[in-house]
């Protein structure tokens, strides 16, 4: 009777492992024509964003040279008097905000990321939301875009070492923990990811070039 109970066991575990694995091959094979959560929800973004062909410019970080900068608000505040980004109106966060922020985030806010949140607040402009706390926007909120990638954008591996701080409708831009150290920065879509500098601060000296 028991050796009977035990058989029945394992046929139920083997059917619903070939379930499982035919709802993921299902899933696989219907991700490409399926908008994301993510994708749509940035696809809705107000009409009351700023718009110009320089804000809507795509990000060429191929094409820019690696040079080290250390006046990280100073370049910041270069590309916002350039219009090239725009701040979002008050996303400021205060040292206490920041600090309930960090309990949100899967992974280490970086000092000079919180620093631009802190002193210029959340930022737009290449086609991307540079994301801090915003109840308006999903697209400029870090925690809802952390936790809308780890479903639409990252595979389990990715998401254990990435945490995202921008977003345009197809691409994402995110500290990488991979290795020891300063987070490098990445740009990723669902298909694959690219290292575009070794720190935050290079990032955006990159963008002022």
């Amino acid at each position: 009777m028991a050796k009977q109970r035990q058989k029945q066991m394992k046929n139920k575990l083997k059917n619903l492992q070939r379930a499982t694995q035919a709802r993921q091959q299902r899933i696989q094979k219907q991700a490409p024509d399926q908008p994301s959560a993510l994708a749509q929800n940035l696809a809705l973004l107000s009409d009351d964003e700023p718009k110009s062909s320089a804000l809507e410019t795509a990000l060429d970080v191929e094409n820019m040279p690696i040079v080290q900068q250390a006046h990280l608000l100073a370049d910041l505040r270069q590309l916002i008097a350039q219009q090239k980004l725009v701040t979002l109106p008050d996303s400021r966060l205060t040292t206490a905000e920041l600090a309930d922020l960090a309990t949100q985030l899967p992974l280490p806010l970086p000092r000079g990321y919180q620093q631009m949140l802190r002193d210029l607040g959340a930022l737009y402009g290449f086609g991307y939301f540079f994301a801090g706390r915003s109840t308006k926007n999903v697209a400029a909120d870090l925690v809802y875009l952390n936790q809308a990638a780890r479903h639409d954008l990252l595979a389990p591996e990715q998401a254990a070492h990435l945490l995202i701080f921008a977003a345009s409708e197809q691409r994402y831009l995110a500290f990488s923990y991979a290795q020891a150290g300063t987070p490098r920065i990445v740009r990723g879509d669902q298909h694959q990811q690219t290292e575009v500098a070794p720190d935050f601060a290079t990032f955006v000296a990159q963008l002022t070039q």
